[in-house]
């Protein structure tokens, strides 16, 4: 599909976006390029890849457990409010 001036202006219009003649031509070809790779990646041979929702092989993905563990020094040290050990942070439901 090769894009033409009145598309990228119809484009622009929907976003509300005014453009110059250069970036009508720069968008363009951007578009042009883009839907060239959309187009190459329509034509990979897909048949012998397993859908997986994880990108693992297993397809296991577990959840790791809540762990409450002790805030480090250095971490409370770089804090920009603190109160005492605790890091400070303003009220927003108080208002």
């Amino acid at each position: 599909m090769e894009f033409n001036k009145e598309q990228i202006v119809h484009l622009a219009d929907l976003a509300k976006l005014k453009l110059s003649e250069e970036e009508i031509e720069s968008y363009k070809h951007q578009l042009q390029d883009i839907l060239t790779y959309v187009e190459k990646i329509n034509n990979l041979d897909l048949k012998d890849v397993k859908e997986s929702l994880s990108g693992l092989a297993t397809g296991a993905l577990v959840p790791r457990p809540d762990q409450v563990e002790e805030s480090k020094s250095e971490i409370i040290s770089q804090a920009g409010q603190k109160d005492g050990q605790y890091v400070s942070a303003p009220n927003v439901f108080n208002k």
